[in-house]
């Protein structure tokens, strides 16, 4: 019964004690979330799946590769490849002291004969989130200084090992694909120190010792146009 706007005590009490009148199998709804502590966060992280491969420098994504490929034009056309760095890593087994990593690249044709090794590389594994930077370039055959790959789906064994034992074993696969990249090229002036008369003979060969020309005539320098030259694989 309203009074001058007020709820009576009664009426006031009743509301109050309404929840009681629900029926027994009524459930509350909690409009909060639930709150998830550190020991569960730690559980639910060994559960996922973990991420292993290649983590591609200046990229969020793991194992896609995009390798640069200069097409030059002009008046000196011509061609190189380009790379992308990378590094391992395993979020099952992260780098420790002592760790290295030996990741194979056992795809079909990256091997020029059957008695060529899969390309590989064998990188530091001891610190940081992943191993020692490796560079990586498109080819046939294993080469010293890069990790080769071909395009398309590339698949790679790795070894983790501390000191002579081995800590884990396992595959992935990565993709790759290039991407062009088109430079004009003109030739570019250069000088040159020139014999204006008759080299000198040397037949004792001092000549290419030194690295100079002997002339019987004062040289002096002219500036010719030329080409530059290319790099197989450029960094």
């Amino acid at each position: 019964m309203m009074n001058n706007g007020f709820i009576s005590p009664l009426k006031f009490l009743s509301l109050s004690f309404c929840l009681a009148c629900l029926p027994s199998n009524t459930q509350a709804v909690n409009i909060y979330p639930p709150i998830i502590t550190t020991n569960q966060q730690q559980q639910n992280k060994q559960t996922e799946s973990p991420e292993v491969g290649l983590e591609i420098i200046g990229s969020p994504s793991l194992n896609r590769l995009v390798i640069p490929m200069y097409r030059y034009t002009g008046e000196c056309p011509g061609s190189s490849k380009g790379i992308v760095k990378a590094s391992f890593t395993s979020t099952a087994f992260p780098p420790s002291r002592d760790r290295r990593v030996i990741v194979r690249n056992v795809s079909r044709g990256v091997a020029r004969v059957a008695r060529d090794p899969f390309p590989f590389t064998d990188r530091d594994y001891s610190r940081g989130r992943g191993s020692e930077i490796t560079e990586i370039t498109i080819g046939s055959g294993h080469d010293g200084q890069f990790l080769i790959v071909r395009q398309g789906e590339n698949d790679f064994d790795y070894t983790i090992k501390e000191k002579n034992t081995i800590v884990d074993q396992g595959t992935f696969t990565a993709y790759v694909e290039t991407a062009t990249i088109v430079e004009e090229k003109n030739k570019v002036p250069t000088t040159k120190r020139v014999c204006p008369g008759n080299r000198i003979d040397d037949p004792l060969g001092i000549i290419n010792l030194l690295g100079s020309i002997i002339c019987d005539k004062e040289m002096h320098e002219v500036t010719v146009y030329e080409c530059p030259s290319y790099p197989n694989v450029r960094k």
